[in-house]
C-alpha cells in the first residue's frame, strides 16, 4: 500500500500538486497548501503559478515554523490564538492594559530573528516572484482561497509584492546593522515609573544605535537598488491597465499625483547611488546622495539631537545632511518639521546684565511659533511676561529687574491639528468635490478640491485635548470623525454615504 502511495504521489503533475494545494489553501490548510506548490516547483521549477502560490505561503508559514514559533513563544504570545486567519494572540498585559515586558529578552533578539530567520524566507519569495516573467500573467483566487472576497491577480501585483519584499530585504539588513541592545524589563520598569524617556534610555544605554557589524550595508544597497527597479515595472505595469480593470492594487486616482511624486523621489534616490548627489525633482532647492547610508562612516546615533526627557533641544542636531543623505535642510525646516509630532524645546543662553538692571535674554526658536516668556523668583510660582510670535531661529528678549533671584523659561503655546485627504463616495469610492470639511472646535473650515482632496489647520489649546471634524457635502449623509492627539493627521480617507 505505501509502494502505491509513493507511486501515485510520483505519477501527478506539477498542474494536479497545483490544483491540490488550491484546495487545501481553500479549507485553510496552508502547510499542506505550501507542500503541494513545493511539490510541483520539484517538478516544473519554472512554473510561474506555482512559484507565485509557494512564495505567498512560504511567508504564511512563517509564524508556524519552529523558529518562528519558539520565538514568540519567548516573547510571551500564547500558543492559543495563532491563526493567521483569525489571530487572537497577544501579549500579556498589566492591570492598565500595558504590555508586560517578557524576562531576558532584548531588543537585539528582534533583530536576529528577522536576520536569522524571516530573511530567508523573504529572500526565497523574492526569487519565487523573480520566475514569473511573464506580463499576461494571470491567477483567479476564490473567496476560499483568501478567506475573504474573491481576489485577481496579474503580473503588476506580483511585481509589487516582490517590491515590498525587497524592502523588507532592506530594512531587515539595516536594522541588523544597528546596535538595539536594550533589555525590555528594563525599559518597562522606567515607563512603570514614568521615567521612559528617549533622553534617558540614551543615558543608560550608551552604544544604542551605533554600528553592531557593517556586513549587511552592501546587502542592503543591493535590495533598495533591487526593490526601486520593481517598483518601477510594476507601477509602470500597473498605470497602464485599461480602465475599469480592478485587480489586487490598483492605482487610486484620487493619490496619482502623490504616487508620482514617490516614483520621481525613488528615481533620484536610485540615480544618486549611480552618479552622485541629485536634485530632488518635487524638492528642487534639496539633494540627497543615497550611498552615505551604505558606507558604514555614520551611525545614527552620532546624528540625534539632545533630548530633554522626549523633548529635542532646539539647535542641537548636530548634522542637517543626516550624514551626507540630504542637502539644503534647513534648521528651520527640521524644527518646525518635529514639532507636529515632538516637543520642541527652547534653549536660553545665559543671560547677561547690563546697566540699568536690564537683562539681555536670547532663547532658540522656531519661526512662526507663538510663545510666552514667563518668570519666577521661585522655579514654582510663573507667572508670563510676554506672548509673541517668533520670527528667527533665535529670539533676543529683555527684562528691567524689579529684585534679585529671578529665573526665566520660554514656553511654546503653539497648538495645532493640520488634517489633510480625500472624501470619496461610500458607494462609487469616487472623489466628491466641494465637500466641506469643518473643525467643531474652531469652526475652521476647508473645501475638497475636483479631486476630493482638502487640507485644514485648526488650533487647539495647549492642552491637545481632541478635535472632531465634520464633513458634509451636499446629496449625502454628513460623517463626523473624531481625532485624538498627534497634531498631524495626512492621507486620510473619509467615505461619505449618499
Amino acid at each position: 500500500m505505501t509502494g502505491f502511495l509513493a507511486w501515485n504521489a510520483l505519477s501527478q503533475t506539477a498542474s494536479q500538486w497545483i490544483s491540490q494545494g488550491q484546495s487545501a489553501l481553500a479549507a485553510q490548510d496552508v502547510v499542506d497548501a505550501n507542500a503541494d506548490f513545493a511539490q510541483a516547483l520539484a517538478l516544473s521549477p519554472t512554473n510561474e503559478t506555482a512559484n507565485a502560490f509557494y512564495a505567498t505561503t512560504r511567508l504564511l508559514l512563517l509564524p508556524s515554523q519552529p523558529a518562528g514559533s519558539n520565538f514568540l513563544t519567548r516573547i510571551g504570545l500564547p500558543l492559543p490564538g495563532r491563526d493567521i486567519y483569525d489571530w487572537t494572540s497577544m501579549l500579556p498585559t498589566d492591570v492598565n492594559k500595558v504590555p508586560l515586558a517578557p524576562a531576558g529578552v532584548d531588543a537585539n533578539e528582534f533583530t536576529a530573528q528577522l536576520r536569522t530567520n524571516v530573511l530567508p524566507t523573504v529572500s526565497g519569495a523574492i526569487s519565487n516572484l523573480a520566475v514569473i516573467t511573464d506580463n499576461n500573467f494571470i491567477l483567479n483566487l476564490s473567496s476560499s482561497e483568501t478567506s475573504r472576497e474573491a481576489q485577481t491577480v496579474d503580473y503588476g501585483d506580483l511585481k509589487l509584492i516582490q517590491a515590498e519584499l525587497y524592502g523588507a530585504e532592506y530594512v531587515i539588513y539595516l536594522l541588523n546593522a544597528q546596535n538595539l541592545n536594550a533589555q525590555l524589563t528594563d525599559l518597562r520598569t522606567l515607563y512603570s515609573s514614568g521615567k521612559l524617556t528617549a533622553g534617558q534610555v540614551l543615558a543608560d544605554y550608551p552604544q544604542l544605535f551605533t554600528f553592531a557589524t557593517t556586513n549587511d550595508l552592501q546587502a542592503a544597497l543591493a535590495a533598495f537598488s533591487n526593490g526601486v527597479n520593481a517598483y518601477m515595472i510594476a507601477s509602470d505595469f500597473i498605470r497602464s491597465r485599461p480602465a475599469g480593470e480592478t485587480r489586487l492594487f490598483n492605482l487610486d486616482q484620487a493619490t496619482a499625483t502623490d504616487e508620482g511624486d514617490f516614483r520621481l523621489t525613488l528615481q533620484d534616490l536610485e540615480n544618486s547611488l549611480i552618479i552622485g548627489p541629485q536634485w530632488l525633482a518635487i524638492e528642487p532647492n534639496q539633494a540627497v546622495d543615497m550611498s552615505s547610508q551604505f558606507t558604514g562612516e555614520t551611525s545614527w546615533r552620532s546624528l540625534l539631537p539632545k533630548f530633554d526627557g522626549n523633548g529635542i533641544e532646539l539647535g542641537s542636531f548636530p548634522d542637517l545632511t543626516f550624514g551626507g543623505l540630504v542637502y539644503g535642510l534647513t534648521a528651520e525646516q527640521v524644527e518646525g518639521g518635529l514639532s507636529r509630532y515632538l516637543a520642541m524645546l527652547p534653549v536660553g543662553a545665559t543671560p547677561e546684565l547690563a546697566p540699568g538692571k536690564i537683562v539681555n535674554l536670547s532663547f532658540t526658536t522656531i519661526p512662526g511659533h507663538y510663545y510666552a516668556l514667563q518668570d519666577s523668583t521661585n522655579l514654582t510660582a510663573w507667572q508670563t511676561m510676554l506672548n509673541f510670535t517668533a520670527t528667527n531661529l533665535v529670539t533676543p528678549l529683555t527684562d528691567v529687574l524689579s529684585s534679585a533671584g529671578h529665573f526665566y523659561r520660554l514656553r511654546d503655546d503653539t497648538g495645532y491639528f493640520a488634517f489633510s485627504g480625500v472624501v470619496l463616495d461610500q458607494n462609487s469610492g469616487l472623489p466628491i468635490s466641494g465637500a466641506e470639511v469643518q473643525s467643531e472646535d474652531d469652526g475652521a473650515t476647508s473645501y475638497t478640491d475636483s479631486n476630493g482632496q482638502f487640507n485644514l489647520v485648526t488650533t487647539v489649546s495647549t492642552d491637545w485635548f481632541d478635535d472632531s471634524l465634520a464633513i458634509s457635502a451636499v446629496g449625502y449623509t454628513t460623517a463626523n470623525e473624531i481625532f485624538y492627539p498627534c497634531g498631524f493627521y495626512s492621507g486620510l480617507y473619509i467615505y461619505l454615504s449618499p
